[in-house]
Formats: structure tokens, C-alpha cells, sequence
């Protein structure tokens, strides 16, 4: 009976390794294909394809994160509106946040974002690790900071400050329109571009 039981406990043993491994290659085949297709809809590229991004494209272009910086450098748009963690809140976060930019954009058919709306909120959709995969060693040499060293450092020093009391604190907390400089104000142009040629064109209907 002894031999017995240990033969079924070799098996349960055999069996169990297996499906782990199995459920181990099941999940790095489709973690695959995952991190392609998120890598397809992350370009900067695709991310500019809706008409309704058109505003932050091109204030993106003008920023040191779109380019305009003496090494020439462009950031991804990924690199600061998705967590930089793991694929499986990667993809959460692009596919909930694409579904709503595709309903707006197809479905509801916007002309623009809503700005007023939508910049207060910046901490939703704008993530500190990405922040933090580039610009390394903000907080040690915030901690160190005294009178004599670099402004930066100072105020960072104060800002990190804050961090543990304020749930809410993020970098684009005080860094707003860093990626978009211009924004509020490119948006306000186009929409009273927009209301002058609709005056036009009513103008010539009344005319006729």
C-alpha cells in the first residue's frame, strides 16, 4: 500500500509539473503576439491617425520631448500615456483608453478634445514611470539638495516633499504642457478659426 501511494504521489507530481509548464509556455506564446500588437498601436504614428489628436501632434513636434532639443531626441507618446510595468496593465490601459478615442473620434464624431475638461485630469492618463525610465536620479539628488546646489534640485526637493502627504502628486502635477506646449491656447485658435468659417459660409447661404 505504501508503494502504491507514493507511485500516485510520483504521478500527481509528473502531472502537476507538467501543466505548470505547459501553462508556463501557454503564457509566453501569449505574451507574444500581446506585446506585438501593442507595439503596432503605440507608434506615434497611430497615435496621431485621429483628427481630434491633430492639436497635440503638433504642439507635441514643438516640445524637447517631440524633437526639438539639440540631440534631436523623440519621446514616444507610450513613453508618458501608458505605465511603464508589464504587459498585462499596458494593454489594459491602452485598450480602455483606445476604446474612448476611437467612440469619440468614430461614434460621437468630436471635433476636438475638451481641454478644460480633460488638462485638470492630466494626472489620469499621464504616468510617473515613464517620467522616471528617462529622468533617472531625480529624487536621490533631491534628498541630498542644499542651498548651493542646482535650482532644479531644490524644487524638486520641495515637490518630493510632498509626495507621502499628497496622494493626488504626480510629475505632470507641476509639469503640465511640458509635452504640448501652447496647447489650451493652439485649441482656442483653431476653434475660433472654425466659428469665423462657419460665420462665412452662412454668411454666403444668406447672400444667395
Amino acid at each position: 500500500m505504501k508503494q502504491l501511494w507514493q507511485q500516485i504521489r510520483t504521478v500527481r507530481g509528473a502531472v502537476l509539473a507538467s501543466l505548470i509548464a505547459a501553462g508556463a509556455g501557454i503564457g509566453l506564446l501569449a505574451s507574444l503576439p500581446a506585446s506585438e500588437v501593442l507595439h503596432a498601436f503605440s507608434t506615434n504614428e497611430y497615435c496621431g491617425t485621429c483628427h481630434t489628436m491633430t492639436p497635440a501632434t503638433e504642439t507635441f513636434a514643438q516640445s524637447v520631448h517631440g524633437g526639438n532639443n539639440t540631440q534631436g531626441f523623440v519621446a514616444d507618446c507610450v513613453s508618458c500615456h501608458l505605465p511603464d510595468s508589464n504587459v498585462v496593465e499596458e494593454l489594459w490601459v491602452k485598450g480602455t483608453s483606445g476604446m474612448r478615442h476611437l467612440f469619440g473620434e468614430y461614434v460621437l464624431q468630436m471635433d476636438a478634445l475638451d481641454y478644460e475638461e480633460l488638462h485638470p485630469k492630466r494626472t489620469d492618463y499621464v504616468f510617473d514611470s515613464g517620467c522616471e525610465s528617462c529622468h533617472k536620479g531625480l529624487e536621490p539628488r533631491a534628498e541630498k539638495a542644499t542651498s548651493e546646489s542646482p535650482i532644479s534640485d531644490q524644487t524638486h526637493q520641495m515637490a518630493f516633499a510632498r509626495k507621502d502627504s499628497d496622494p493626488d502628486w504626480q510629475c505632470s502635477s507641476c509639469h503640465y504642457d511640458i509635452a504640448h506646449p501652447g496647447l489650451k491656447r493652439d485649441m482656442r485658435l483653431r476653434e475660433e478659426a472654425r466659428m469665423r468659417e462657419i460665420a462665412t459660409l452662412l454668411g454666403e447661404h444668406n447672400n444667395d
